[in-house]
């Protein structure tokens, strides 16, 4: 009997599958090592300005940004300008510099899933939106400051909320 095939594992396991697809939409997740809670306040404003020098450039649209304690979620249309993995290695060289006076870096690697035409945007951007509050970071009725949201994808998402703030279902 042959032995089981071997996981997908390892620093290169996220790579497996990737395609850089211009113009389609990406969810991107990317990690500080070790995971210390060092992006909120001090660096998340630069990582907030850097990811709209992106926009500015053409590597991509940005639509909505949450910068977690530890972690970052990006949602953005890609540009034709940069390769999905050339976009988030200027994005963490940019702001690399920023957290090793706190004794951390970049992971190697991103999460990222391509979204398909079918996909909703919708699932994606609540998401990114409800991370913080799901997560302890901010009483009911306050707003995370680390959040971005574009107007246009802000304006119909506000239309779906409770005046502007999740229902209590959303975060259980």
């Amino acid at each position: 009997m042959a032995p089981p095939p071997k996981r997908n594992t390892g620093p290169n396991a996220l790579r497996r599958g990737r395609a850089s697809v211009p113009h389609a939409d990406y969810f991107v997740t990317v990690c500080v090592q070790p995971r210390l809670p060092v992006l909120v306040p001090g660096i998340a404003p630069a990582l907030l300005a850097e990811t709209h020098r992106l926009t500015a450039d053409g590597a991509w649209a940005l639509r909505c940004l949450t910068v977690m304690p530890d972690h970052a979620h990006l949602f953005f249309t890609l540009g034709a300008r940069l390769t999905l993995s050339q976009a988030m290695a200027r994005l963490k060289t940019k702001t690399q510099a920023l957290l090793r006076p706190q004794g951390a870096g970049w992971q190697e690697n991103f999460y990222d899933h391509r979204l398909r035409p079918e996909d909703s945007a919708e699932s994606v951007i609540r998401y990114l939106w409800l991370n913080p509050p799901r997560a302890g970071l901010v009483a009911e009725g306050e707003t995370w400051p680390y959040f971005y949201c574009r107007d246009e994808d802000w304006e119909w998402l506000r239309d779906l909320t409770d005046n502007g703030q999740p229902f209590p279902e959303w975060l259980g």
